[in-house]
């Protein structure tokens, strides 16, 4: 908590000796200023590290700070090396922004809307800071190197109060809203593979784009899963639900999405442009599955999978559609044999085909 309050103490201190600088005798009113601002600055930095779970930079908020004071200190009220010292300020000041803004989208890689507002905040001051650099010689203390004047003063302690009203509102609003966005997504996923859940595949279908174009759709489900469970357990038939999430994973890149819409039934879209690249990918995901659950259960245990691939023409389908044809493949695998790959008839203009519903394929499942 102290972190959190650092800031808004040396930035008020930082104010009071701007506008007060005859509170302590010669220059060492808007120097004490110059360095409770600095300091403010960089304390921001760290409480935004800590509210990320990172530790504190000590060694460089005080190296930063130490190096403007002393600079300060050293200088007097004109000429060139008060010039030299006063754009170091704003330049330190600068970085501690650009840093702030490099650890929160590092740190925080979810793009909630409060995250996108203070990085565009830590972006607009970090380069507002450094445009002051140029004009350091021209412009009035605090804004420059020049001698303080009202105007001045009343923009900086202007500044000052909208930067720290948005940055605690930003603060308070991160950790609620990446808490929010993890429970969501606790709530679409699947525990046991990884992947997303059937209330997530709803919505996809529904409402995540109607019109599917150059995308691929797998229906895979898994042979005799009823079986292995009744045989070695259900301990034995959740870690092949792992090995399905697992092998999905290591061979299946970005963007391709895995939902587990059953027991033992799963659906697998990606960009694809091909027939021949899709029915790759499932032969790949079919093998590379049987290869991983050999070793399940000492060995005694035969998983394999049965898979009804469609492919998306350019021109567009609905999803429902593509997801009918990719069922009726699907039943046609597991009428076959089963530990197969069967693929949708597929041309740039296909004919509509009859869907069997998902909730009740009691009639062709083992």
């Amino acid at each position: 908590m102290a972190w959190y309050a650092a800031p808004f103490l040396l930035g008020s201190a930082s104010g009071l000796f701007f506008i007060i600088p005859t509170m302590l005798p010669g220059l060492w009113g808007l120097r004490l200023g110059a360095l409770f601002m600095v300091m403010a600055y960089g304390a921001a930095w760290q409480a935004l590290r800590v509210m990320l779970g990172c530790q504190a930079r000590l060694v460089l908020l005080v190296s930063g700070c130490g190096l403007s004071f002393i600079l300060s200190v050293l200088a007097g009220s004109t000429g060139l090396f008060h010039v030299i010292s006063t754009a170091f300020r704003l330049a330190i000041i600068a970085a501690f922004h650009a840093l702030a803004a490099r650890d929160l989208q590092q740190k925080a890689p979810i793009r909630t809307p409060a995250r996108r507002s203070l990085l565009r905040l830590l972006h607009f001051y970090a380069a507002l800071h450094l445009l002051l650099v140029p004009f350091v010689f021209w412009l009035p203390a605090p804004l420059g190197a020049a001698p303080a004047t009202i105007w001045a003063v009343t923009t900086y302690n202007f500044l000052v109060v909208i930067e720290v009203a948005l940055f605690a509102l930003a603060m308070i609003a991160i950790p609620w809203e990446q808490l929010a966005f993890r429970q969501q997504e606790l709530i679409l996923q699947d525990p046991l593979s990884g992947g997303s859940n059937r209330r997530a595949f709803q919505a996809w279908l529904e409402n995540d784009g109607k019109i599917c174009a150059h995308e691929a759709l797998l229906m895979v489900d898994i042979d005799h899963f009823k079986s292995i469970n009744d045989a070695h357990g259900h301990a034995v038939g959740d870690q092949i639900i792992i090995a399905m999430g697992r092998v999905c994973t290591d061979i299946l890149y970005p963007p391709t999405v895995l939902f587990r819409i059953g027991g033992d039934e799963f659906v697998v879209v990606f960009q694809c442009d091909s027939l021949d690249e899709m029915l790759a990918t499932a032969h790949r995901l079919r093998k590379a599955f049987s290869t991983e659950t050999r070793l399940i259960g000492g060995g005694a245990v035969t998983a394999t999978l049965s898979i009804g691939a469609a492919l998306c023409p350019g021109r567009g389908i609905p999803r429902t559609e593509l997801l009918a044809q990719a069922d009726n493949a699907l039943y046609i695998a597991k009428q076959s044999g089963r530990n197969r790959v069967v693929h949708a008839p597929w041309d740039e203009t296909p004919a509509p085909v009859q869907h069997i519903p998902l909730i009740d394929r009691t009639a062709h499942q083992a």
